[in-house]
């Protein structure tokens, strides 16, 4: 009997072992709450389409930012070239502009200054014709100036004499504004611009005589070899 009852109490004892063993063992809380809230916290890799969109337009963004202070760079760059070289046109201009007055101021210079005339086609010329007038009703030559057995004149107021005379006579040709016709008075005056005629009275040279033409007719009678 007792035997038997040793027996039992150890198959029991050995069931509620194996019973234990075969049950889960229970997780504390704390520790289930913090792998729950682990999980919930980890970051995800995933990205949305508008943020690579965002992102692309960030970049084009900043390369945009980048062009535009290049360009404003070369911009200034440019203006400060283009101002440069307006100061230098400037400067060329001014300089350009001072010598053409500086030219003609010498050319004035040299028309206006008293010379002699070393013919006595001019002389009597400027004698007979002394008071013609210009075409502001100003006489041209108030006195006559003479130097030894010379006069003296200017080209300038030679040219506006026979100007003068060529208005006065009406020789200035109705067809050709610039062609004169020349009297005996400017024939003597002027020989080489007359026309030329061969033995047989055929014309080897035409009459040259224009506005353009009568400075350079002039110098002869300013030349001491006439």
């Amino acid at each position: 009997m007792p035997a038997t009852t040793k027996r039992s109490s150890s198959k029991a004892t050995s069931q509620k072992t194996t019973k234990k063993e075969a049950e889960p063992v229970a997780q504390p809380v704390e520790e289930v709450a913090a792998e729950t809230t682990s999980n919930a916290e980890a970051p995800t890799t995933e990205v949305s389409p508008l943020q690579a969109e965002a992102a692309n337009l960030i970049e084009m963004a900043r390369a945009c930012q980048s062009m535009l202070q290049n360009l404003i760079k070369g911009t200034r760059t440019t203006a400060a070239n283009i101002r440069k070289l307006e100061r230098d046109v400037r400067r060329l201009d001014k300089r350009n502009r001072r010598n053409r007055e500086n030219r003609a101021s010498n050319g004035n210079k040299g028309l206006q200054q008293l010379k002699p005339v070393y013919t006595a086609e001019m002389r009597t010329f400027f004698e007979n014709n002394q008071s013609l007038t210009d075409g502001d009703g100003q006489q041209i030559v108030e006195n006559l100036t003479y130097d030894s057995d010379n006069l003296l004149v200017s080209r300038k107021q030679a040219l506006k004499l026979v100007t003068s005379y060529i208005r006065q006579n009406n020789l200035q040709d109705q067809d050709n504004k610039r062609r004169i016709n020349m009297d005996a008075t400017l024939q003597g005056l002027f020989p080489e611009l007359c026309a030329v005629k061969d033995k047989k009275g055929k014309v080897v040279q035409e009459e040259n005589c224009y506005y353009n033409t009568l400075m350079k007719a002039l110098s002869r009678h300013f030349n001491a070899s006439q």
